[in-house]
């Protein structure tokens, strides 16, 4: 499809979304060309950081308007020929289309794209985006409050009541969801959209067991159409943020604890099948690459939007565009091989493009590295918090040590070992290992950061003292009088 905006006076068009126009003030209209011929062609056969893979073509295209546009392909075309998008054969395709300007567009081509795919005006919708932290849209930590309000029109197109559709997500444990959904603009979309938004957090949940599991699931989230809304990222510890990890949240704190300890590669996918009705459109309009998933993390600027029954494939799907390793936690299901995958919309080998990978030790501060044994999200929140507080206080290295899955190797030849949170405590008492300082989940905050500048300007020992709590006190109620 090929769209231009026309001023319906002077018939000037534009290519992205104008409401007025510049020269005569007048009002414009959405116009859409679906007969498509190409008329140029340019082979490339030299690569390029931003285009990798070659030989490929890059088509011109003309529609019944005469608008043009250009189209990368790996397909080879005639001038002459037509441009036909072909609509998904099989019920777990999944749809990718390049965007732009107009998002809603991308959003309504993908769900054409996948053909079976239908909401009927009686539905009761849960939409899940992913509002993990409290961060502004351009940070690429959540899905973009733009992508929601799109999605949400499309939902209303659809005929469904605006008092049937309920937007649904908790932060990482030991954050603030409404503070997240305020920062990030989905609260603006809920108000704007008379949508309620639900701290997921809150309950009331169900007990589920699929596959000898247990999961304390959302019951919203089986009494409805679940809209799984993620934001595609790199995750550190996980590979990638994307449709799988994003249900993880659909469960309560507990499970979420639980299943970390119990291995998540093991545990995701059961959750995955326990969901009875889910269907994903994901927001990879910005994408993140590098330390994600959260302020770490660098834009990506992908300019996608991927959609499909089966989140698994979707997330295979991302990792190929992205020429990232397929994760455990998705290869291990069914139906994420990237060889049986029918994929509609733009060409995975057109779209390749290197996001930079995630390293393993990273934080916020130079001078803090992690070692990570499969920590759940409170434990990983928590380190990040910390050593975020930190930027700026410079010292000796420190090792935090998080997660039940740490093994000896892991920590062979490291020095200055902080273990953080209840797991990662036990663990090191297991292996016999002292660590420099240990720090429970239930410490108060303020006495974890006084330790943290502790241990950072000193060498030795580090303990909190009396004297410490006392100004830790006296700083919290300090803080609490200036709010």
């Amino acid at each position: 499809m090929i769209i231009r905006w026309v001023c319906e006076k002077c018939n000037k068009k534009w290519i992205y979304p104008l409401e007025k126009c510049v020269y005569c003030k007048g009002n414009t209209t959405k116009q859409k060309g679906s007969k498509i011929k190409v008329i140029g062609i340019t082979k490339v056969t030299i690569p390029s950081p931003m285009h990798p893979i070659v030989p490929y073509n890059i088509l011109l295209l003309q529609d019944e308007n005469g608008n043009r546009m250009p189209r990368k392909t790996m397909d080879d075309y005639k001038i002459g020929d037509d441009f036909i998008e072909e609509k998904a054969k099989t019920e777990n395709a999944v749809a990718v289309v390049k965007t732009k300007y107009d998002i809603y567009e991308s959003i309504k081509e993908s769900l054409w794209l996948l053909d079976k795919i239908e909401f009927h005006k009686e539905d009761k919708i849960l939409v899940k985006p992913s509002v993990i932290a409290a961060a502004y849209p351009y940070q690429a930590i959540n899905t973009n409050p733009d992508f929601l309000s799109a999605l949400l029109y499309i939902l209303f197109e659809y005929g469904i009541k605006k008092e049937n559709i309920i937007m649904a997500e908790q932060a990482l444990i030991s954050s603030d969801s409404a503070d997240a959904a305020s920062k990030s603009g989905i609260l603006e979309v809920c108000k704007k959209h008379g949508v309620g938004f639900v701290d997921i957090s809150k309950g009331p949940f169900e007990e589920i067991e699929f596959d000898g599991y247990k999961f304390n699931i959302f019951k919203e989230a089986l009494r409805r159409k679940v809209i799984n809304a993620p934001v595609m990222k790199t995750n550190f510890q996980l590979g990638i943020s994307g449709a799988v990890e994003n249900l993880s949240r659909l469960v309560d704190e507990k499970t979420q604890r639980r299943m970390y300890f119990d291995g998540v590669d093991e545990t995701l996918p059961k959750l995955v099948k326990a969901v009875p009705d889910v269907f994903t459109i994901a927001d990879a309009t910005s994408g993140m690459q590098g330390q994600g998933p959260l302020s770490l993390g660098e834009p990506a600027f992908l300019n996608l939007v991927l959609a499909s029954k089966d989140a698994a494939a979707l997330d295979a799907v991302f990792c190929e565009i992205a020429m990232l390793d397929i994760p455990p936690h998705i290869s291990s299901i069914k139906g994420a091989d990237i060889k049986k995958i029918e994929v509609v919309g733009n060409d995975v080998d057109a779209l390749r493009y290197p996001l930079k990978r995630p390293g393993k030790n990273e934080t916020p501060h130079p001078d803090i590295k992690v070692i990570d044994g499969e920590a759940c999200p409170a434990c990983l929140n928590l380190m990040y918090n910390l050593t975020s507080r930190l930027i700026g206080l410079r010292g000796e290295q420190l090792n935090i040590v998080i997660g039940s899955a740490l093994r000896e190797d892991m920590l062979k030849g490291k020095e200055r070992l902080v273990a953080l949170g209840d797991c990662a405590i036990k663990k090191l008492e297991e292996l016999n290992i002292k660590p420099m300082a240990q720090l429970a989940e239930n410490v108060d905050n303020v006495e974890q950061l006084v330790l943290f500048k502790k241990m950072l300007t000193s060498k030795g020992e580090t303990t909190i003292t009396t004297i410490d709590k006392v100004k830790s006190k006296m700083t919290k109620l300090l803080s609490r009088v200036i709010q």
